[in-house]
């Protein structure tokens, strides 16, 4: 039985507030492999009036939403500024938003401000469910579309595919899993690093209607759709992405392993600089090992120029150079 109470007994929280336990030692290179993402939650939105409630407030066309299918969304206010940013799917009855949790309590919040003029409901799956995060075995010759985008359906557990490698997993509290998830535990902090590497990101609570979606390269995700019809923050998203240019945009950079990594993030501050000191960028999230052999620091930025510098630096007097990594949804950069 995988219960929220077993799972705090097994490890405790690191300095992210992530889950941290000790690494398990893998036997086989196609070993199961799991996190509790014990920061994030779901919303489970239901009712006659579901679809139509949501598709006038959320970015991704819930018309292309179906049980087999697994989306990027994000809701956003008038402004076109990110309320909240989440992955969606849907079992046949209920569509499931899985989100940090704290962003959920916000979203659930807001929307409840529209839910009134629909027969809907929102429930807010904090206590009743658990998020893990699934590392699929990588098999030889697959195609990288292969399991990307799906749902698999499991009885009352979801299986949802967000690309080639990983999945996230949605089960009750309390609940009887197939698959033994406690005995083959990773720290969070693994998934965060995975998150960081794919171009991924969730806004957080204190950062709620500050990104509009493409500075987070939510549209490089399939997070917006540009032919689906009105929703709110609509006319900004639009008329950023076909009258103008996101001069803002997610990137992601590396803090080489040989530097000293705790002298480096006592410097890191929220800004990224040049090398002729200016700000170019706000840092977003950043992870590190700090017991590893690569234990490099990896920041996802928001960078305010349309062609990123190769070398950005963690202080404005060129201390601790990050160097540009590619994202996968991207044009490689060049070394």
């Amino acid at each position: 039985m995988v219960t929220r109470t077993t799972l705090e007994q097994l490890g405790s929280l690191d300095t992210w507030g992530d889950f941290h336990i000790e690494q398990t030692t893998q036997t086989s290179e196609n070993a199961f492999q799991a996190c509790w993402l014990n920061q994030f939650s779901a919303l489970k939105i239901n009712g006659p009036d579901a679809e139509r409630f949501l598709q006038g407030q959320l970015t991704c066309n819930l018309n292309d939403i179906d049980i087999n299918t697994v989306h990027f969304g994000a809701c956003c206010n008038a402004k076109g500024r990110i309320v909240a940013n989440f992955t969606i799917s849907f079992d046949g009855e209920n569509y499931w938003l899985v989100l940090p949790t704290l962003s959920a309590n916000l979203l659930e919040k807001y929307l409840q401000k529209y839910k009134v003029f629909f027969k809907a409901n929102i429930e807010n799956c904090t206590n009743s469910h658990l998020i893990f995060g699934l590392f699929n075995p990588l098999q030889k010759g697959a195609n990288q579309g292969d399991a990307v985008h799906q749902v698999t359906p499991t009885g009352s557990h979801q299986r949802l595919s967000i690309s080639q490698q990983r999945q996230i997993l949605v089960i009750e509290n309390g609940s009887d899993y197939e698959v033994d998830l406690l005995s083959n535990l990773l720290p969070t902090l693994d998934w965060r690093l995975a998150d960081i590497s794919d171009g991924i990101f969730y806004t957080q609570a204190d950062q709620s209607e500050q990104w509009i979606p493409q500075h987070i390269n939510w549209h490089q995700l399939g997070g917006i759709s540009f032919n689906k019809g009105c929703y709110t923050g609509q006319e900004i998203i639009a008329r950023l992405q076909y009258l103008g240019k996101a001069k803002k945009s997610l990137q992601h950079y590396q803090l080489d392993a040989e530097t000293d990594v705790q002298l480096a993030l006592s410097a890191l501050g929220t800004q990224l600089f040049s090398q002729e000191g200016k700000s170019l960028g706000d840092i977003l999230i950043h992870r590190s090992k700090p017991s590893s052999s690569q234990s490099a620091i990896s920041v996802l930025a928001v960078i305010n120029s349309e062609n990123p510098h190769q070398t950005l630096y963690l202080t404005d007097s060129k201390d601790f150079p990050l160097t540009l990594q590619n994202l996968p949804y991207t044009e490689e950069k060049d070394a």
